[in-house]
């Protein structure tokens, strides 16, 4: 897990190696510059998490997208977790409620919630599942806020949804499930 306030910039010319999970903390931001490539293994504790407070700032371009995929050789659906990003904005849910996934907070009465951006974004063989009730997507974007960025972001070869929206103000654009 991050501390909180911490700044961590990742390099593209490096292949990193998730098999555990990536807690971005309240105060944390985690940035994932154009063309770096993530390998995720060991199912539904491979995953990337941003609590409310935190930002994530992945900065793909159309020639250099960033690339979250499975670290196997023979990749599957669901080889691991996915990207999970919990904000202020409200919900349906009450004031806060518990994300699905990685039990972290969610909600409440911030409109203009700001959990970063994620541009030029493709996650491969995410979703994988505690269960047949309880499981990753892709993107899962819980109580999300309309000052977080999200466009062109692709999900291939999901095990569960592609992107799946838990309240929240967000606007996404350019999404695609393949």
């Amino acid at each position: 897990d991050m501390p909180a306030g911490e700044d961590v910039t990742l390099d593209a010319s490096q292949v990193y190696k998730l098999t555990g999970r990536v807690l971005v903390t309240d105060g944390s931001k985690l940035r994932i510059p154009a063309g770096t490539r993530i390998e995720g293994t060991g199912g539904t504790s491979a995953y990337i998490a941003v609590a409310q407070g935190g930002q994530i700032f992945v900065t793909g371009t159309a020639a250099a997208p960033v690339v979250m995929t499975s670290g196997l050789a023979n990749p599957q659906p669901g080889d691991w977790g996915g990207v999970v990003v919990c904000g202020k904005a409200p919900t349906n849910r009450g004031a806060t409620a518990q994300a699905e996934v990685s039990d972290l907070t969610y909600g409440g009465t911030v409109l203009d919630d700001n959990s970063g951006e994620i541009r030029y974004l493709r996650i491969e063989y995410s979703g994988a599942a505690f269960n047949s009730e309880k499981e990753f997507n892709g993107l899962s974007l819980f109580g999300v806020g309309s000052g977080t960025v999200i466009s062109h972001v692709q999900i291939h070869a999901g095990a569960d949804d592609g992107i799946e929206f838990y309240g929240g103000t967000v606007s996404a654009s350019n999404l695609v499930m393949t």
